[in-house]
């Protein structure tokens, strides 16, 4: 057996460090399918005190967005946009090029003449008057998203002038942690927007897990990294909260939450603008606002902030995010803008063929087995099997609390890749999940330590 240094086991606790759930297929919360969502996942922590070896680093996990993955709570998945009932499409626009439309801007607007107040307003004017150069310039001055969302912030208030406004309106960025403020906050909101019941672990599980090596860093360039709640306070109550992640690069939008007192100002909006802002101000160069799903009328408001850019979901390069390509996708539900240049490339008639057919679901209503996997049901954007085959036998492994490589299992060599639910097979699909060239730098952990 190898020497475990040489397989870096002083280095697990820096390492990312995933079990392997495989393919799941679940009810759709956006179509209503009972069984059609199907995903490939995977675990990335324990919820029990004192575990650490499972996690993934904030590097992997940014590399995993730009693959379509995206996690809920401690689990990270991948949907199978070719088999599911709708498809998801990762979108995102880079910060410094957002331009607020007019809907954006009222509702900044308005919020801001909420919380200053009319007594504010008028007494600041009588009391503290700005030139009439001033006012022209403000007037023509375009709309500077930064400035917008702090202005109606009690700490800028107060930096101006000692006026108090009508309402005590703060921001704290701080760690995911449970609080029962936060959870009262949620079960009203899910009662009252989504006429749903909401638990105390379900919110721990699905807002305050956290599945990242190290829990909370600041990159090379002084940035907060890890997983935060932005927290709304106004008059020192808790009204919303945006559950987000700071990576490398990028502001990751993960859940929203706002009070339904307060369901009249467009928050919505208001989060979305401010986690662009935070972006932009924090040097995090992107922000991705989730799935896009073309069926789903609720999900037609990301389409408003521009430009945006939306991921290939076969060869994972970026594409406007325009009108063009929400035209294509009226007709087309799945739609890989690479493999359709692929098809007609080649030219042929099975080509032809398969360039009017697939983008068609042609297994939705089909009943999945135990035994599915990402290749037997040939999902979308993974490595095939023959392509894993000169990965898997180096493949890093942790069994409980043992780290190897996976030719060490007992008869590896004569195990049948093919056959779903061997290891070799479990092993197969995770590199081909994850990516040949993320694979490697990750440990697959085939049975969690007690």
């Amino acid at each position: 057996m190898a020497n475990p240094d040489s397989l870096g086991s002083r280095n697990v606790a820096t390492t990312t460090v995933l079990f392997p759930y495989g393919c799941n297929d679940s009810s759709c919360g956006y179509c209503n399918v009972t069984v059609g969502n199907k995903s490939y996942m995977m675990m990335a922590s324990v919820d029990r005190p004192g575990e650490t070896l499972l996690g993934i680093t904030p590097d992997d996990y940014k590399t995993l967005l730009d693959r379509g993955w995206r996690r809920s709570g401690n689990i990270i998945y991948k949907p199978d946009m070719r088999g599911s009932c709708c498809q998801e499409y990762t979108i995102r626009l880079k910060s410094s090029t957002f331009k607020a439309n007019s809907k954006q801007r009222k509702a900044t607007n308005a919020w801001s003449n909420f919380v200053l107040g009319v007594d504010y307003k008028r007494d600041q004017a009588q009391k503290y008057p700005i030139t009439r150069e001033e006012k022209k310039r403000k007037r023509l001055a375009p709309f500077n998203v930064v400035e917008k969302i702090h202005e109606s912030e009690y700490a800028t208030l107060k930096s101006k002038n000692p006026l108090e406004p009508a309402h005590k309106f703060e921001i704290v960025l701080e760690e995911n942690n449970f609080t029962e403020e936060k959870y009262k906050l949620f079960e009203q909101y899910q009662k009252a927007v989504h006429n749903d019941e909401a638990s105390e672990s379900g919110f721990k599980r699905f807002l305050c897990a956290n599945p990242f090596k190290p829990r909370y860093s600041v990159d090379n360039k002084g940035r907060k990294i890890g997983p935060y709640h932005q927290c709304y306070y106004l008059d020192g109550r808790l009204i919303a909260m945006a559950v987000l992640d700071l990576l490398p690069d990028c502001v990751s939008g993960v859940y929203f939450m706002y009070h339904p007192d307060f369901s009249q100002w467009s928050f919505g909006k208001l989060s979305a603008v401010r986690e662009i802002a935070l972006a932009e101000e924090a040097g995090y160069e992107y922000y991705y606002m989730g799935y896009y799903i073309h069926s789903c009328p609720k999900m037609r408001y990301k389409c408003e902030y521009q430009p945006a850019e939306v991921l290939d979901p076969e060869c994972y390069d970026w594409h406007p995010f325009d009108d063009s390509f929400r035209k294509i996708l009226d007709s087309k539900p799945y739609y890989s803008p690479s493999l359709e240049r692929r098809l007609i490339n080649e030219g042929s008639d099975t080509s032809a063929a398969l360039l009017k057919s697939y983008h068609i679901n042609t297994r939705q209503g089909i009943n999945s087995t135990y035994d599915d996997t990402i290749f037997t049901t040939d999902m979308s954007g993974v490595a095939k099997l023959e392509d894993t085959k000169p990965i898997i036998d180096g493949t890093r492994i942790l069994v409980g609390r043992k780290l190897a490589v996976a030719e060490m299992i007992a008869g590896w060599e004569d195990m049948p890749v093919e056959t779903p639910g061997s290891a070799k097979h479990k092993i197969a699909e995770a590199v081909a999940a994850l990516g040949l060239e993320l694979a490697p730098k990750v440990i697959i952990c085939l049975a969690i330590g007690q």
